[in-house]
C-alpha cells in the first residue's frame, strides 16, 4: 500500500505526479481524485484541486506546491486548495525587500539569502529543469527534503524578525536541516 499525502491547514506540500491524469474516486468524504507521484505516494484531493492543475497546465514531474488553507468567511473558517508552480500561489504575499516587522531584510551570510532555488535567477519550473539532477523517487525526495529547509529556514527566520530577534541560517544549516528531513523521511 503507498503512503498517502496527509495535507494539513496551511502547510504547503511540494508534489510531482508520476501521470498527466488522476483517477475520480468517490469515497468516504465524497468525490475526489486520486493521484500517483513520483516518489511512490497518492494523494487524495478534492475535484477543484484537478482542476486547478490542469488551469495550470501542470503535466507529469513537474514539482508544484498544494495548500490546504484555512480562511475566514465572516466567522466561519472555510478551506480554499491553492496550487501553484512557482511558489507565488501558496505563501502569503510578502515584497521580498521587506521583513513582516517592516524593516527590511538583514544581509545573509553564507549564500542562503533568497535566491531562487536554482541560482541564476529563477525557480525551476519542474523537475527535469533542475541541472543535472537525477529525477527518481528518492532523488525527488532529496530536492523536497532540500527544499522544505530552505523555507523552513526562511519561516523560521520571518518569525524570529517579527519576535525582534535577528537569526541568520548559512547555507551549511539549510544542507543539516535538508539531510535531516531526508534521512528521517527515508524510514
Amino acid at each position: 500500500m503507498s503512503e498517502k499525502v496527509q495535507f494539513q491547514t496551511n502547510v504547503p506540500i511540494d508534489v510531482a505526479l508520476k501521470y498527466n491524469d488522476g483517477k475520480e474516486v468517490t469515497g468516504q468524504y465524497g468525490d475526489q481524485v486520486l493521484y500517483t507521484l513520483t516518489d511512490g505516494r497518492v494523494m487524495y484531493v478534492p475535484p477543484i484541486v484537478k482542476k486547478k492543475i490542469d488551469e495550470l497546465g501542470i503535466g507529469r514531474g513537474e514539482l508544484f506546491t498544494i495548500t490546504k488553507a484555512e480562511k475566514k468567511n465572516g466567522t466561519r473558517p472555510t478551506i480554499e486548495w491553492v496550487v501553484g508552480t512557482d511558489g507565488s500561489g501558496y505563501r502569503k504575499p510578502q515584497r521580498r525587500d521587506q521583513q513582516p516587522n517592516g524593516t527590511a531584510p538583514a544581509q545573509r551570510r553564507g549564500g542562503a539569502g533568497s535566491a531562487p532555488a536554482n541560482g541564476n535567477g529563477h525557480r525551476p519550473s519542474s523537475l527535469s529543469d533542475a541541472k543535472g539532477f537525477l529525477v527518481t523517487g528518492h532523488g525527488q525526495f532529496l530536492l523536497q527534503a532540500l527544499a522544505a529547509a530552505v523555507d523552513v529556514a526562511s519561516a523560521t527566520e520571518r518569525y524570529a524578525a517579527a519576535c525582534g530577534l535577528e537569526l541568520q541560517f548559512t547555507s551549511e544549516d539549510l544542507r543539516e536541516i535538508g539531510l535531516s528531513i531526508y534521512s528521517t523521511g527515508g524510514k
